[in-house]
């Protein structure tokens, strides 16, 4: 009986192990652990190879193999961005990868194409922007147009560091009209902070 407790203690951590399954299509590597999430693979492949097309013909070209993380669970997705739970994906420029939360999530709020659209963006936006533009425009090629209200009478330091690590989900909502308002401006050659 000890030796089977034992065996249970060693290897119940590979029982509790996700089981990932790799799809491949030109330019891209999708990663998933979930049967629920596979089954959207030809959905991920034909949002992503258009987003492609477009940021090249939109003067970005994106990396050339690209790898798109779709996490099992949350404490997956937040363990690997370090990033909170109302943020549904990520762009990680250094190894060229995009984590998402579960497709299902995107899927029922309707934002599949817009956020892999908005985070392959990202991976091929120039560097060194700054990440009120970056997020602007990453919205805007996202054909995303926020609802919420722009904040008034921010600077751009502050909006940057709201859009770097926004407190709650009504805060980053806000942040990111902002963004995209700011590129709207910027875009037309006006002021920045003008009001709306």
């Amino acid at each position: 009986m000890r030796w089977v407790l034992l065996a249970v203690a060693v290897f119940s951590p590979l029982a509790l192990a996700q089981t990932w399954q790799t799809a491949k299509a030109p330019g891209f590597v999708v990663q998933t652990a979930s049967p629920e999430d596979a089954r959207h693979l030809p959905e991920v492949f034909r949002v992503l190879q258009k987003a492609r097309r477009d940021l090249i013909a939109a003067g970005y070209p994106p990396p050339p193999a690209v790898r798109v993380v779709v996490h099992p669970h949350l404490k997956s997705y937040t363990a690997a961005t370090r990033l909170p739970w109302f943020i549904l994906a990520a762009a990680n420029r250094n190894r060229n990868q995009i984590d998402s939360q579960r497709l299902r999530l995107l899927l029922e709020r309707g934002a599949l194409e817009r956020t892999l659209r908005h985070e392959l963006f990202h991976l091929a936006q120039p560097a060194g922007w700054p990440r009120w533009k970056a997020e602007g425009m990453a919205l805007r090629f996202a054909g995303d147009r926020p609802r919420a209200k722009p904040l008034e009478n921010i600077g751009e330091a502050e909006l940057e560091r709201l859009l770097a690590s926004p407190p709650d989900p009504a805060t980053l909502s806000r942040a990111m009209a902002t963004a995209f308002w700011w590129v709207g401006r910027w875009q037309a050659g006006q002021n920045l902070r003008q009001r709306p």
